[in-house]
């Protein structure tokens, strides 16, 4: 609510800003327009009585009659120095001695409208600027407002990993310690270091958010790095009612970080899994192209919406209940600091797609 109430307050000034703006160039305008205006008529009238005063005319009634229907304008000879007080409209100029020429013009109406094509560009180009301006302006806010968060998290985040992270490595310690022959301990020894892991990955996911650090690359089977993640992901699939097809067969080599890679093929797995909470299909498949490993994974869910294909991928979008708008920022920083791709789609027949495209390493 606070920040809406930002936002208004930011649109509200800015509009005002608009408005004030295009009152003050209008003004600005008018007073240009004004002040050429006196100038055309400045000249003109000088240029009538040295006419007069060059072609020695006498300064009669007939003369300013004859005269008033070439310029357009009221003109009166008078004896010099008893004329009318000059203003913006009336202009008084002395012809000799005796005489004094007289100008007067109607009141000038401004010209500026819409319909006048420099008063129109004026507009539209101030209107254009002042877009411009609001979009940096807006923008800068945003970033600023997404870098106070994520130094917030930030401090978060390193507070909760190392408060997890010391109990973390104890429970994990004493289940590999323990080899109980009985099969049921054996299970939930599985399960303690299966479950141990996801948690240290999670504290790696926001650690990455708060100093994502380059990965540490080398030559790793991709395909085993996302059956290893979809079996640890399969009690929670199973609680879903939905089935994962996993089609990659074979070593698929690429150059990765083992960690950062298993961290974004669970985030998208999860995402496809919570997709469906009344059951489903989640398939897996990869092929080799162009020198990239591409690996696509397609749920039968409802699919991304416009506003998801548009922003799913933005630090703390979400359309998700509870969710926080992280795991595919964090997919899309992870493939790209690997030299890759991260494609969002909806699959023609129904479901989403998200397309994970890397380097491939020879064998």
């Amino acid at each position: 609510m606070s920040s809406l109430i930002k936002s208004w307050r930011f649109g509200l000034a800015f509009l005002s800003f608009v408005v004030v703006g295009s009152l003050l160039l209008l003004a600005w305008l008018r007073q240009r327009e004004r002040e050429e205006s006196n100038r055309l008529f400045h000249a003109l009238a000088q240029a009538d009585a040295e006419f007069v005063r060059q072609m020695n005319l006498p300064r009669s009634e007939r003369l300013a009659r004859d005269l008033e229907r070439l310029v357009g304008e009221h003109i009166e000879f008078r004896e010099a120095g008893k004329g009318m007080a000059e203003n913006e409209d009336t202009l008084v100029i002395r012809l000799d001695d005796k005489n004094d020429m007289l100008f007067t013009r109607k009141p000038v109406a401004s010209q500026l409208s819409m319909r006048d094509p420099a008063t129109r560009n004026a507009l539209i180009v101030f209107w254009l600027v002042s877009a411009l301006v609001g979009w940096l302006l807006a923008r800068e806010r945003i970033k600023r407002a997404q870098s106070e968060r994520l130094a917030m998290l930030g401090r978060v985040a390193t507070s909760l990993a190392h408060d997890i992270k010391n109990p973390l490595a104890s429970i994990q310690l004493h289940a590999q310690l323990m080899t109980p022959e009985n099969v049921e301990d054996a299970k939930a020894l599985k399960l303690i270091a299966s479950e141990s892991e996801v948690i240290a990955g999670l504290v790696n996911q926001w650690l990455h958010l708060a100093n994502p650090l380059p990965p540490k690359l080398a030559k790793l089977d991709v395909g085993e790095c996302v059956r290893a993640v979809a079996q640890n992901l399969e009690p929670q699939a199973q609680h879903a009612g939905v089935s994962v097809e996993n089609s990659l067969a074979g070593p698929i080599w690429v150059r990765g970080d083992t960690q950062r890679l298993s961290q974004a093929f669970r985030n998208i797995l999860v995402n496809g899994i919570q997709a469906m909470p009344r059951g489903g299909r989640l398939r897996i498949e990869a092929e080799n192209h162009e020198r990239m490993v591409v690996i696509r994974f397609t749920d039968s869910g409802p699919g991304f919406s416009d506003a998801a294909l548009a922003r799913g991928t933005e630090l703390f979008f979400t359309e998700k209940e509870g969710g926080m708008g992280v795991g595919l920022n964090i997919v899309a920083s992870v493939v790209e600091a690997h030299g890759g791709r991260l494609e969002m789609k909806n699959d023609p027949k129904g479901g989403a797609v998200i397309i994970v495209s890397l380097p491939s390493s020879d064998a």
